[in-house]
């Protein structure tokens, strides 16, 4: 049992090391695989002891993990539970999430959601989408102008586009956009649709409902399953930091 749980201990160190630095934007995967890497070395180090001290030990890491779990599942349900679109998203304005931009290329979460409305787009052609993202650290223009160029290279108008280059985060790409098409057409609550990928629609829409808007959620596809592995699970600890600290 013992050398069962260091070799398995042992491939999750491995895999860590591989999300961790071999593959880029796999960070919560990475943690993951560290963190069982830890866990299944403890064990290993209590297998075989039968003192009462050994065992207490591996009561409580038991209890431990327990909660954790249910703390991560009363999260992480609701999370896959929104992945998805409402049944009917069409609303005059779209606000689109920001994600990494490789240099001036979009990252392929960031083209999952730019497919996504380019979609709704030219199902929407009187509608309009506020494209929101500031420039962070390893991009050569705001997320928000890669997004522009990217629609506008595939035929969108660019008078439909409106630019919010200030958000930094998930909530600022919410509020900062609703403030722009308030101050364009007027309270937007119920007249705005929120596209981003699936995984974070559900904090989304949380944050909107806060803000006084009743958002249409729309889903963008990820088209890479380990990626939407890896942001799903991030995403119930998103959610846990929204609840105890805030926006």
């Amino acid at each position: 049992m013992k050398k069962a749980l260091y070799i398995a201990a042992a491939l999750c160190a491995g895999a860590s090391g591989v999300f961790a630095f071999a593959l880029a934007g796999y960070r919560m995967m990475a943690l993951v695989f560290l963190g069982l890497s830890a866990v299944l070395a403890l064990f290993g180090l209590l297998a075989g002891r039968g003192t009462a001290a050994a065992r207490r030990t591996r009561t409580a890491m038991i209890v431990i993990l327990l909660i954790g779990a249910a703390c991560f599942l009363a999260a992480e349900i609701p999370v896959l539970a929104d992945c998805r679109s409402d049944a009917d998203t069409a609303a005059p304005h779209l606000i689109v999430c920001g994600a990494g931009v490789n240099g001036s290329v979009p990252s392929r979460s960031l083209a999952d959601r730019l497919q996504g409305a380019l979609k709704w787009l030219n199902a929407n052609p009187n509608s309009d989408a506020v494209l929101s993202g500031c420039q962070g650290p390893g991009e050569d223009l705001s997320e928000a102008q890669a997004m522009f160029n990217w629609l506008t290279d595939r035929g969108v108008d660019p008078d439909r586009l409106i630019l919010e280059e200030a958000a930094r985060n998930s909530y600022e790409n919410i509020s900062n956009s609703l403030a722009l098409i308030a101050a364009r057409d007027g309270a937007p609550a119920g007249r705005v649709a929120i596209l981003s990928s699936e995984y974070h629609l559900h904090r989304l829409g949380w944050m909107a409902r806060r803000l006084g808007c009743e958002p249409k959620l729309v889903a963008a596809r990820t088209t890479m399953p380990v990626l939407f592995l890896n942001y799903a699970i991030r995403e119930a600890f998103a959610m846990w930091k929204l609840w105890v600290f805030g926006p």
